[in-house]
Protein backbone atom coordinates (compact mmCIF):
# COMPACT_ATOMS: atom_id res chain seq x y z
CA UNK A 1 0.00 0.00 0.00
CA UNK A 2 2.77 2.35 1.24
CA UNK A 3 4.33 1.89 -3.05
CA UNK A 4 1.04 2.87 -4.27
CA UNK A 5 0.78 5.90 -2.23
CA UNK A 6 4.20 7.08 -3.28
CA UNK A 7 3.47 6.27 -6.73
CA UNK A 8 0.65 7.94 -6.67
CA UNK A 9 2.19 10.97 -4.81
CA UNK A 10 4.85 10.99 -7.61
CA UNK A 11 1.97 10.86 -10.29
CA UNK A 12 0.50 13.92 -8.94
CA UNK A 13 3.91 15.75 -8.22
CA UNK A 14 5.05 15.22 -11.86
CA UNK A 15 1.58 16.68 -13.27
CA UNK A 16 2.02 19.69 -10.72
CA UNK A 17 5.32 20.08 -12.43
CA UNK A 18 4.06 19.92 -16.05
CA UNK A 19 1.05 22.10 -15.57
CA UNK A 20 3.55 24.84 -14.00
CA UNK A 21 5.86 24.54 -16.29
CA UNK A 22 3.36 24.57 -19.25
CA UNK A 23 1.89 27.56 -17.15
CA UNK A 24 4.84 29.44 -16.93
CA UNK A 25 5.96 28.63 -20.90
CA UNK A 26 2.24 30.39 -21.54
CA UNK A 27 3.16 33.61 -19.78
CA UNK A 28 6.41 33.91 -21.00
CA UNK A 29 5.41 33.55 -24.42
CA UNK A 30 2.41 35.97 -23.98
CA UNK A 31 4.91 38.24 -22.62
CA UNK A 32 7.02 38.32 -25.58
CA UNK A 33 4.05 38.88 -27.95
CA UNK A 34 2.68 41.83 -26.25
CA UNK A 35 6.47 42.97 -26.08
CA UNK A 36 6.66 42.22 -30.16
CA UNK A 37 3.15 44.13 -30.69
CA UNK A 38 4.19 47.06 -28.35
CA UNK A 39 7.69 47.21 -30.45
CA UNK A 40 5.88 46.75 -33.85
CA UNK A 41 3.53 49.41 -33.32
CA UNK A 42 5.95 51.61 -31.85
CA UNK A 43 8.53 51.38 -35.19
CA UNK A 44 5.48 51.82 -37.16
CA UNK A 45 5.07 55.21 -34.63
CA UNK A 46 8.35 56.53 -34.74
CA UNK A 47 9.27 56.27 -38.15
CA UNK A 48 6.55 57.42 -39.72
CA UNK A 49 6.27 60.25 -37.29
CA UNK A 50 9.47 61.45 -37.74
CA UNK A 51 8.67 60.90 -41.69
CA UNK A 52 6.29 63.68 -40.88
CA UNK A 53 8.09 66.30 -38.70
CA UNK A 54 10.78 66.54 -41.64
CA UNK A 55 8.69 66.67 -44.22
CA UNK A 56 6.72 69.56 -42.39
CA UNK A 57 10.36 71.14 -41.70
CA UNK A 58 11.56 70.70 -44.86
CA UNK A 59 8.66 71.74 -47.11
CA UNK A 60 5.77 72.39 -45.04
CA UNK A 61 2.60 70.88 -45.20
CA UNK A 62 1.49 72.64 -48.60
CA UNK A 63 4.76 71.49 -50.05
CA UNK A 64 3.91 68.03 -49.12
CA UNK A 65 1.97 65.55 -51.47
CA UNK A 66 -0.91 65.10 -50.26
CA UNK A 67 -1.67 61.33 -50.87
CA UNK A 68 2.04 60.86 -49.27
CA UNK A 69 0.78 63.14 -46.54
CA UNK A 70 -2.47 61.16 -46.34
CA UNK A 71 -0.64 57.39 -45.90
CA UNK A 72 2.04 58.50 -43.50
CA UNK A 73 -0.62 59.72 -41.32
CA UNK A 74 -3.07 56.60 -42.21
CA UNK A 75 0.17 54.61 -41.28
CA UNK A 76 0.71 56.52 -37.83
CA UNK A 77 -2.78 56.54 -36.87
CA UNK A 78 -2.97 52.57 -36.97
CA UNK A 79 0.24 52.33 -35.17
CA UNK A 80 -1.51 54.33 -32.89
CA UNK A 81 -4.44 52.74 -32.31
CA UNK A 82 -1.82 49.50 -31.26
CA UNK A 83 -0.23 51.93 -28.45
CA UNK A 84 -3.60 52.50 -26.97
CA UNK A 85 -4.59 49.67 -26.90
CA UNK A 86 -1.63 48.06 -25.67
CA UNK A 87 0.70 50.43 -23.95
CA UNK A 88 0.69 52.58 -20.54
CA UNK A 89 -1.38 55.58 -20.13
CA UNK A 90 1.53 57.62 -20.06
CA UNK A 91 3.08 55.95 -23.31
CA UNK A 92 -0.74 57.02 -24.67
CA UNK A 93 -0.65 60.21 -23.29
CA UNK A 94 2.56 60.78 -24.80
CA UNK A 95 1.65 59.49 -28.52
CA UNK A 96 -1.46 61.44 -27.75
CA UNK A 97 0.66 64.88 -27.53
CA UNK A 98 2.47 64.08 -30.46
CA UNK A 99 0.20 63.64 -32.38
CA UNK A 100 -1.90 66.73 -31.59
CA UNK A 101 1.08 68.58 -31.60
CA UNK A 102 1.88 67.39 -35.16
CA UNK A 103 -1.49 67.65 -36.58
CA UNK A 104 -1.38 71.04 -35.40
CA UNK A 105 1.58 72.00 -37.52
CA UNK A 106 -0.19 74.07 -40.49
CA UNK A 107 1.12 76.42 -42.88
CA UNK A 108 1.23 78.79 -40.84
CA UNK A 109 3.02 77.05 -37.96
CA UNK A 110 6.28 78.32 -36.47
CA UNK A 111 9.41 77.92 -34.62
CA UNK A 112 8.22 76.96 -31.01
CA UNK A 113 4.99 74.82 -33.06
CA UNK A 114 7.45 73.00 -34.58
CA UNK A 115 10.07 72.94 -31.09
CA UNK A 116 6.88 71.50 -29.13
CA UNK A 117 6.44 68.54 -31.31
CA UNK A 118 9.76 67.81 -31.70
CA UNK A 119 9.66 67.68 -27.58
CA UNK A 120 6.73 65.79 -27.49
CA UNK A 121 8.17 63.08 -30.17
CA UNK A 122 11.87 62.98 -28.24
CA UNK A 123 9.68 62.86 -25.03
CA UNK A 124 7.67 59.69 -26.28
CA UNK A 125 10.53 57.80 -27.58
CA UNK A 126 12.43 57.71 -24.30
CA UNK A 127 8.77 56.57 -22.81
CA UNK A 128 8.55 53.82 -25.04
CA UNK A 129 12.44 52.56 -24.90
CA UNK A 130 11.88 52.28 -20.78
CA UNK A 131 8.41 50.74 -21.70
CA UNK A 132 9.85 48.14 -24.24
CA UNK A 133 13.08 47.59 -21.67
CA UNK A 134 15.23 49.26 -24.29
CA UNK A 135 18.72 50.59 -23.26
CA UNK A 136 18.50 54.77 -22.45
CA UNK A 137 20.73 55.75 -25.66
CA UNK A 138 20.37 59.76 -25.15
CA UNK A 139 21.41 59.48 -21.54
Amino acid sequence: MGNLAAAGFGALASLVVVALGAWLQARRERRQWLRDQKLRAAVEYVTSTRYLLSQYRKVGELGMDQDDRREWRNRMQGARSTLSLLCSARTVSLANDVARDLYRLGPDADEAQRAAAETAFQQLVRQLRRELGSPQLDG
